[in-house]
């Protein structure tokens, strides 16, 4: 058994892997370069909490499609539309009037790679909105009810 494990108790190694799980949403990007550091920070300091909320609506009814979870959530075409209206003049509104400085000199030095990163940026902040409330969390935290911590302490042989 690796050394690194012996500290761990069964419990505590459980809530790692559940948290590990749930920021696998949040996984970083590319290494940007200054613009693209600027355009993410504008998009950031730029947005409310309403905005990052309506951006995570956008991203649950968009995931919503993939034929895995398509039968879990009940997205009517309406609110699929009604949340890409919305998403749309978020960034119409951030691009060119919030940070247009900041885009166009991305733009112009970095590419399109610019925008896709400070929007990866914008989206990491928004996932981690969705999974820090704690209804999300306690959600996540059920997974643990099904893991039984003496077969896991028994085949890591934590404790040993």
């Amino acid at each position: 058994m690796p050394s690194y494990l012996r500290n761990f108790k069964p419990e505590k190694l459980v809530r790692i892997i559940i948290i590990m799980l749930g920021l696998l949403a949040l996984s970083s990007p590319a290494a940007a370069g200054i613009y693209t550091d600027e355009l993410s920070d504008c998009l950031l300091t730029s947005t409310t909490e309403e905005d990052k909320l309506s951006m995570v609506r956008w991203m649950f009814t968009s995931m919503s499609l993939h034929p895995a979870v398509e039968e879990l959530a009940d997205v009517s075409s309406a609110t699929r539309e009604r949340t890409n209206k919305d998403m749309a003049e978020l960034l119409v509104e951030l691009l060119s009037d919030s940070c247009i400085r900041q885009t166009s000199a991305a733009l112009q030095h970095e590419g399109s790679f610019a925008l896709r990163t400070s929007f990866s940026v914008l989206g990491q902040v928004a996932a981690a909105n969705l999974l820090s409330d704690p209804n999300v969390a306690a959600g996540l935290a059920s997974l643990e009810q099904y893991i039984s911590t003496d077969d896991l302490d028994r085949k890591l042989e934590i404790g040993q």
